[in-house]
């Protein structure tokens, strides 16, 4: 397992996003958690706690009469999370910005200089999760966080597939995080408001990109089962 994993299920969690989205397991592929344990050197716990988020982002179906069942990325999905997040997590940030603690200030700089050191896609949206969390991680018991939280977790594959299909996207969103950076920093809330709704918009416009070629790819693939 890699050492920047935490946990063996943020492993399994990590590498069958990353199978699914480069293609290894195309849409209506059933997953069976054994021979995922097995091939992975873990036991059935994470991996049947990795289905579960797998499930909350929209990348497999679990029926208790079919099993786990890959689902694959929509457009529709993609471009609906999106909106939703450019309305909410500009309110959120702006909020966070003026309760931000200096501890977690550097968390999000100690992320953010870890992220523009690795070419690891997989280690990079970890990473990234960690900047975003210690940015706002002052309104964590607000209903605008959870409902921000839930649609982060549900654009994560997103965020993802765009790190696999053009990793020149990891420099271009580490220059905007500089930018957020040092508008939280400066404690300026509009900036914050402004930088975040950008950074959201450049997301979603290369993520729609992406989606599409990565629907066009998963057309020709064959199916296979693991």
């Amino acid at each position: 397992m890699a050492r920047f994993y935490r946990t063996a299920q943020q492993y399994v969690l990590s590498t069958l996003r990353a199978e699914i989205l480069q293609g290894l397991y195309p849409a209506n592929t059933h997953l069976r958690q054994e021979e995922v344990a097995k091939r992975l050197h873990v036991s059935t716990t994470p991996v049947r706690e990795a289905f579960r988020d797998l499930r909350a982002e929209g990348l497999v179906s679990i029926d208790p009469n079919k099993g786990v069942v890959t689902r694959g990325l929509t457009l529709a999905d993609a471009t609906g999370i999106y909106e939703l997040r450019v309305m909410l997590e500009p309110m959120l940030a702006q909020r966070a910005c003026l309760e931000i603690t200096a501890a977690d200030l550097d968390g999000a700089k100690g992320a953010h200089d870890a992220m523009a050191a690795t070419a690891s896609p997989e280690q990079w949206s970890l990473l990234n999760e960690g900047f975003h969390e210690h940015l706002v991680k002052s309104q964590a018991e607000t209903r605008l966080f959870d409902m921000c939280e839930a649609l982060s977790r549900a654009a994560r594959p997103y965020v993802s597939l765009s790190m696999h299909v053009d990793q020149d996207i990891m420099a271009s969103n580490n220059r905007e995080h500089a930018a957020l950076l040092a508008a939280y920093e400066a404690r300026d809330a509009d900036a914050v408001y402004a930088q975040t709704r950008s950074h959201l918009e450049n997301t979603r416009d290369a993520v729609v990109g992406y989606v599409n070629q990565w629907l066009a790819a998963e057309s020709q693939r064959p199916r296979r089962s693991g």
